[in-house]
């Protein structure tokens, strides 16, 4: 089959109207053609009005940040799972990089055709040049002075003797930026438009889901994977875990964002509160002191590390490793990250929250998804396939690692554009986005295992994987009085420049120093999450520590009265709050 890839921008019909629909229909149409792995591709599309089809701001296309889309309004319910809402034109956006809006189409029949662009052109900005591709053939043009009822000087021809897929794309050729311009629509007319479907897909892909497994080891306390994305497009894709997520996104070049996330649940999108202080999920420790214990507040609430950038240069694999302890209803959660340039795992985050379940031992799943946010205004990359892959393992009962061969896909494999292959070395593939739709398995398994553990696996870096970077002792209340107690930690190391900080009060509380909220902490329930009594009421100075011991005398408190407490140690190896809330009752008067 020929396949013309012409990049092509987007057009409505009057200034300050709706645009035309090319068609309110959208179905699911087969096609003779078949993808790599032998299935039959289909596509979402909708049919030509005899021989016209309509290209808008709507059905179509274009690079991140190169253009966006103005004039918003309602989508019919037939196209809000297709894109959220609809606008009247596209606009090139300032001060981005150069790149295509476009849309696809599939050619029914043989037959010539024009194509015609309507845009509206303000007379400061007539005379800017453009690109227009169809096919192999590259057309240039100049804009002329239009409201947009009228298409632009030029008419594009469109060959007769291909059938099959079409991408038209249209691209701003100057250097200098317009802001006023507008894309209304781009008309294909001709006797071969008879019977052709204007292509459509979601604005951005919807995200895939998909589930890890090892046929060699069922029950696991601590898993590593590592993580590539092997498309040129950006997407977030992290492991999900009992607590939240655990992972990084990608840029469109393929390597890792720098960021990682971290993200412990604690109330829904919709909660109207935050569940009370023995329910919350606590952030206990950190291998960088200048990170911070945080929250979040969108798309549900929690806690989550913030301000660190654990890959600032940006590496091909993200390496993560997550391990699990349970003790007497509290699950403590460990994820460390390896730094290839250090040679060594580091710990990311600790956190700790109640058991979901009765049971006496835990045990990790993991699965994941990859997406791509963002609203449809200024994210329309959903044309774009994106692909993450993983190699991962297991940490069995018998000590040993038991490679992960086995990835079920947790969406439907029927006409869809979300799938999972596998891979050789040990690689198992996730993807998701594109124009076709196809029917894969449901369920992947390696054909062969990996010869060799990975260098981040061996005995002196599995060691490192149950390792933490600060140390605390068991504290100790003495000297307890009406008004007063001496509270001391032993065992405290953070490396050089240890300092610790003792938190009390009168009522159990967050892992949380006060501070000026992030926005994100001040959405849905999170806004509640940091007030009142939910933090800690008072804190000592910071000390020294000196021969791995702080001592923190106490005053001016309350007779009779149950205090709680807990030190914060840090350090230049990271930080870490007590891993338990100590307590202490003063003596009545």
């Amino acid at each position: 089959m020929i396949r013309y890839y012409l990049f092509l921008c987007c057009a409505l019909t009057f200034a300050g109207l709706k645009p035309e629909q090319a068609s309110s229909q959208v179905e699911l149409f087969p096609t003779p053609e078949v993808n790599e792995m032998g299935a039959k591709i289909s596509f979402l599309g909708s049919p030509s009005r005899g021989d016209r089809l309509v290209f808008d701001a709507n059905n179509g296309f274009f690079d991140k940040g190169a253009f966006r889309a103005i004039g918003k309004y309602a989508a019919p319910d037939s196209d809000r799972q297709l894109i959220a809402s609809h606008f009247e034109a596209l606009q090139v956006s300032q001060n981005e990089p150069v790149g295509d809006a476009r849309w696809y189409f599939w050619k029914s029949a043989l037959g010539v055709g024009e194509m015609k662009i309507f845009l509206e052109v303000p007379q400061a900005e007539a005379g800017v040049g453009w690109k227009l591709f169809v096919g192999e053939n590259e057309f240039d043009f100049i804009t002329s002075t239009s409201d947009g009822r009228q298409p632009q000087r030029i008419a594009i021809p469109l060959k007769a003797d291909a059938v099959g897929l079409h991408v038209i794309s249209i691209r701003k050729a100057d250097a200098a930026r317009t802001t006023k311009t507008k894309f209304k629509k781009i008309e294909a007319v001709g006797p071969g438009i008879n019977g052709a479907w204007l292509i459509r897909a979601r604005w951005r892909p919807a995200a895939v889901h998909a589930r890890y497994e090892s046929s060699q080891c069922k029950d696991s306390k601590l898993w590593v994977f590592e993580t590539q994305s092997t498309a040129p497009a950006s997407s977030y894709s992290p492991i999900t875990t009992a607590f939240g997520y655990f992972g990084a996104s990608f840029n469109s070049d393929g390597l890792a964002a720098g960021g990682v996330n971290f993200s412990m649940w604690a109330a829904k999108r919709n909660a109207s509160k935050m569940p009370g202080i023995a329910a919350m999920p606590h952030l206990l420790a950190t291998g960088n002191p200048a990170a911070e214990f945080s929250g979040f507040g969108h798309e549900g609430s929690g806690v989550k590390i913030r301000n660190w950038i654990p890959y600032p240069d940006h590496p091909k694999s993200v390496i993560q490793a997550l391990r699990v302890v349970r003790h007497e209803g509290v699950d403590t959660f460990f994820g460390y990250l390896f730094d290839e340039k250090l040679n060594r795992w580091m710990l990311f985050a600790a956190g700790r929250r109640p058991s979901k379940n009765n049971r006496s031992d835990v045990s990790l799943r993991a699965g994941s998804f990859c997406e791509i946010p963002g609203p449809p205004n200024v994210e329309r990359t959903g044309d774009m396939v994106r692909e993450v892959k993983r190699r991962g393992w297991f940490f069995g009962p018998d000590k040993k690692w038991h490679v992960a061969d086995t990835l079920v896909l947790g969406d439907q494999a029927t006409d869809t554009n979300r799938f999972v292959r596998a891979l050789d070395e040990g690689w198992l593939l996730m993807g998701t986005g594109g124009v076709e739709m196809s029917t894969g398995p449901k369920v992947v398994r390696l054909q062969e295992q990996p010869l060799k553990l990975p260098l981040y696996l061996s005995p002196k870096h599995e060691k490192q994987l149950f390792e933490l970077p600060v140390e605390i002792g068991k504290p100790k209340v003495t000297k307890i009085k009406a008004e007063s107690v001496l509270v001391s930690y032993p065992g405290l190391n953070a490396g050089s420049q240890t300092r610790a900080t003792l938190y009390y009060g009168r009522s159990d509380c967050l892992t949380f120093v006060k501070r000026k909220l992030h926005n994100t902490e001040k959405k849905g329930a999170s806004r509640d999450q940091f007030e009142g009594d939910r933090t800690w009421q008072f804190q000592t100075a910071t000390v020294e520590v000196n021969d791995a011991k702080a001592e923190f005398p106490l005053d001016q408190l309350s007779p009779g009265t149950t205090y709680f407490f807990r030190v914060l140690v840090e350090g230049t190896q990271g930080k870490s709050w007590a891993f338990k809330t100590g307590q202490f009752k003063t003596l009545p008067n």
